[in-house]
């Protein structure tokens, strides 16, 4: 059974880099005896000889570069674990996931999160867009912090609402619903025509806000695919005012006012009660 060692391979490593037994033992702060030996016990495990002696300067030899390569894969995710291990000890998360409302303006966010990834470079950190479905991630532990509007159930989360936007219905300034009786301008004469909702990111959900059951309804995953499918005429439906301030006001969409003043729609941060947050989640949550 071969037997080889971390330290073997480190000593080996450093006797390439430094060229010299004395400056690899410098190197790794051993003494010269130590790292020789521990280079002479790795080529009595691997069988074959690592090092040529026979000169005045020690020489890495043909196989002992081919073992270098592969030892080095090993080296990385070693040194890898140890700093991982670090992190899970000092409370810092190896990962975070976080999932933020589809009508969530992210300008808001962008500049927490580089600053995060500034303070935690080790940090992998997830964003996923979401529409109807912050809460059920949180439950479902799909997800560390979600970022979502109009909490339903305060019992199961930690929150705190960190801001709010308006919603508007709106229609292209073309569409045949501005073109019927002003008598007919009404939620039924709307229904008559497609009204463009955004599905739940989970599959399986069933969730609608603001929906009319009668109409048509066309589903998409996004809001940007929303409004571009509303601003060509293909339908109706509700979306946040930033999106879509500067059509309103160059006339491309018509706020159906007389119907439905704004909406304001709630959003909050938050997480589920006995998740406790880790180093790098819970400077987010400070940052707002």
């Amino acid at each position: 059974m071969i037997w080889i060692t971390i330290e073997q391979i480190k000593c080996l490593q450093a006797l390439e880099k430094a060229g010299s037994f004395t400056k690899a033992a410098s190197e790794l702060a051993k003494a010269k005896s130590a790292v020789i030996y521990s280079i002479n016990n790795l080529e009595e495990q691997v069988g074959f000889e690592l090092v040529d002696r026979s000169s005045y300067r020690p020489q890495i030899t043909t196989k002992g570069q081919e073992f270098l390569i592969e030892a080095s894969k090993l080296t990385k995710q070693y040194d890898e674990l140890i700093h991982k291990t670090q992190q899970i000890s000092s409370n810092v998360e190896t990962r975070l996931s976080i999932s933020v409302s589809g009508i969530y303006g992210l300008e808001k966010l962008y500049p927490i999160i580089k600053k995060a990834m500034a303070r935690y470079p080790s940090t992998e950190i997830i964003l996923e867009r979401e529409i109807l479905s912050g809460e059920k991630m949180l439950l479902n532990d799909r997800v560390d912090l979600a970022i979502f509007e109009d909490l339903s159930s305060i019992k199961n989360f930690d929150y705190k609402i960190i801001g709010k936007v308006d919603m508007y219905l709106v229609v292209a300034k073309d569409h045949p619903f501005l073109d019927l009786p002003k008598n007919q301008q009404n939620f039924k004469g709307l229904a008559q025509f497609p009204q463009i909702i955004q599905r739940s990111t989970i599959p399986d959900d069933t969730t609608n806000i603001g929906v009319i059951e009668d109409s048509l309804k066309w589903r998409v995953t996004d809001t940007p695919s929303k409004k571009e499918i509303i601003l060509n005429g293909f339908g109706w439906g509700r979306l946040p005012y930033p999106l879509i301030e500067k059509d309103l006001k160059a006339g491309r969409l018509v706020h159906l006012k007389h119907l439905e003043s704004k909406v304001p729609v709630t959003f909050c941060l938050g997480h589920k009660k006995e998740h406790h947050l880790g180093e790098v989640a819970q400077y987010i949550w400070d940052s707002f």
